[in-house]
């Protein structure tokens, strides 16, 4: 199946808007249900985009998306399932949203959140709010640039396809700030490194979707960030929704560790004989099959299982999210950590942009916007 690029998507979702004919919210609408319905309808638009996204970087990873090798996801499918999730997030909070709904809510008359150059961000940026309608599709492009960076940090052997570049001129993903080394792109097989890729996935949105959701309400309720996160029904919530992330990603991998460039055994003859080469490239261009897992033995010329019991995943040595860049990750706990700080982060992002009241003082935007 040939691979519809997001930035298509994008590209025609911003034609979508200039075309879109104006149309006045319901006489109805107020500024409470307005609030309500953004807050609702984008976490459905979210949760439906991570699952696809997750889905199909699962079944590229171990060969099985039709017609396809590289640079697959999201495929026709998953672009399928989360324009059909954007159509609805517009409609239910264009049904709900005045643009004077929207101003008494503090939001601005444009799409201009935050300053941006270059990238989708800027394509976000550029965007018209003169209906209701394109006030949703603004919100709903600023979060799908986020939902994305989450993506590729999560599944880090995909990451740079993903997001067409990882730096602030992506077409595709908010920027990560910190990606040297680059973990090694290429599909994890079905192996117990993919498991674990997988499980970091599926307990990192989780995670994330949990977080926003629990922080959401209480901000409905008229709560600030400063008295919601010290709340004890919130911190609860909180703590469970962590712990339960850390348990999925431990259960999935084990002892394994965070590590860039694993080794891998490139065999070029029967059973077991190798080639000791570089890259997995170097290995491709003498007609050798990549071995992830193992090593080839420089001396017998056999590849060996890499001994245990902290086998690598490939992933960050160093937190994407980061206003340093400095703290390696070299454990199972560090990678753990990272996903916790990188959600924490990117959900204090998209509830600054969804709740502006005195000004952004409730809510404020993380000083290193992701």
């Amino acid at each position: 199946m040939e691979r519809l690029p997001l930035r298509s998507l994008v590209a025609a979702s911003a034609a979508v808007l200039v075309c879109a004919a104006a149309a006045p919210g319901p006489a109805q609408a107020d500024s409470a249900t307005c609030q309500t319905a953004i807050s609702v309808q984008l976490q459905k638009f979210k949760k439906l985009s991570l699952k696809a996204h997750v889905k199909c970087l699962r079944l590229e990873n171990i060969g099985k998306i039709t017609g396809c090798t590289t640079d697959c996801c999201p495929d026709a499918t998953a672009q399928l399932k989360i324009q059909t999730a954007r159509d609805n997030a517009t409609t239910a909070i264009a049904a709900a949203c005045s643009l004077a709904d929207a101003a008494s809510l503090e939001f601005p008359g444009n799409c201009s959140f935050e300053a941006a150059a270059s990238g989708v961000e800027a394509g976000c940026a550029a965007l018209p709010v003169t209906t209701p309608e394109q006030f949703a599709q603004c919100l709903e492009c600023w979060k799908g640039a986020e939902v994305a960076e989450f993506v590729a940090l999560l599944f880090a052997s995909h990451a740079d396809e993903f997001c067409n570049g990882l730096d602030e001129t992506s077409p595709v993903c908010s920027d990560l700030d910190c990606t040297t080394p680059l973990p090694v792109q290429h599909n994890l097989g079905d192996t117990g490194e993919n498991d674990c890729q997988v499980g970091i996935a599926k307990a990192g949105v989780k995670y994330l979707l949990k977080r926003e959701k629990v922080l959401e309400k209480c901000a409905l309720a008229g709560g600030t960030q400063a008295a919601c996160i010290v709340d004890p029904t919130v911190s609860v919530q909180l703590d469970r929704a962590a712990d339960a992330k850390d348990a999925l990603i431990k259960r999935k991998c084990g002892n394994r560790v965070p590590m860039a460039s694993p080794p891998f055994c490139c065999v070029t003859g029967t059973g077991q004989d190798c080639t000791v080469v570089t890259t997995r490239t170097d290995c491709t261009n003498i007609m050798g099959t990549v071995t992830e897992g193992k090593t080839c033995d420089p001396m017998m010329l056999k590849c060996s299982p890499v001994p245990g019991p902290n086998k690598p995943v490939t992933w960050w040595e160093v937190c994407p999210e980061s206003d340093t860049c400095t703290t390696a990750l070299a454990t199972l706990d560090d990678l753990i950590t990272c996903v916790d700080t990188s959600a924490d982060t990117i959900v204090n992002e998209i509830l600054c942009l969804q709740f502006r009241r005195n000004a952004g003082a409730d809510w404020p935007c993380p000083t290193d916007v992701p």
